[in-house]
């Protein structure tokens, strides 16, 4: 089975996704502030960007030179593909913020052909995107719109924050999802683990880990633990 692969040579966090992302793939991030989403989604970034895959990066948080010096950071030299075009980077920020609350992003991002033109769409944070105009019925029109373009051949990553959207429209995307993967924090002795729960995956290519504990190291990026934690 064909899929986009995260695989890079010196980690082991393709195998705990199964490889990557099969074509087709809706996948939801979702877990508290700080507890690893965004790193995920970098991480699969670098993987994908170094296996010949075209990705649209779309940001709530990150300014470009922000996001190029965040992935810097991590070790994952991103410069050389936004300037080939293999990554295009949309900073929705500063236009969000809590003095001016937009209500028209759901359907901006329906109409914004040009960040579904690449294989792999990520778009993070998905649900401080939408917070200010989705409702029930909004939230079934933009999982369909997204449904039909990841019938296309291509895949689409979305991050929430707990709690951000009401129950209703998280109900609805975790069930257009096809992939479902919980980030959580624990404490283990004196550290603080980062934890990737795999809740669902449908269509996986191959045998993947439903549990993994990772950190986050200056200029390496993610690092799957060893030990399995409890």
């Amino acid at each position: 089975m064909r899929v986009f692969s995260v695989q890079i040579h010196n980690d082991e966090f393709h195998k705990k996704l199964g490889g990557g992302l099969p074509p087709g793939t809706i996948a939801l991030i979702k877990g508290g502030h700080g507890s690893g989403k965004s790193v995920i989604c970098q991480r699969m970034v670098y993987g994908m960007l170094n296996n010949d895959v075209e990705i649209s990066y779309v940001s709530t948080q990150l300014t470009t030179t922000d996001f190029v010096k965040q992935m810097l950071s991590l070790g994952y030299n991103i410069v050389h593909s936004i300037i080939k075009g293999k990554l295009t980077f949309f900073p929705v920020y500063p236009l969000i913020n809590e003095i001016k609350e937009r209500g028209d992003y759901t359907r901006r991002l329906i109409s914004a052909k040009s960040i579904f033109e690449k294989e792999v769409i990520f778009i993070d944070s998905f649900s401080s995107l939408i917070k200010f105009d989705i409702d029930e019925n909004a939230v079934v029109d933009l999982m369909g719109f997204l449904k039909r373009v990841v019938a296309t051949g291509k895949a689409v990553v979305l991050t929430a924050v707990e709690d951000e959207l009401p129950s209703p429209v998280m109900n609805e995307v975790e069930s257009c999802s096809s992939l479902i993967i919980e980030t959580t924090t624990k404490k283990v002795g004196t550290d603080l683990k980062n934890i990737m729960l795999i809740k669902k995956y449908n269509f996986a290519a191959s045998q993947y880990s439903k549990q993994t504990a990772f950190r986050v190291e200056p200029k390496i990026g993610l690092v799957v633990e060893i030990a399995a934690v409890a």
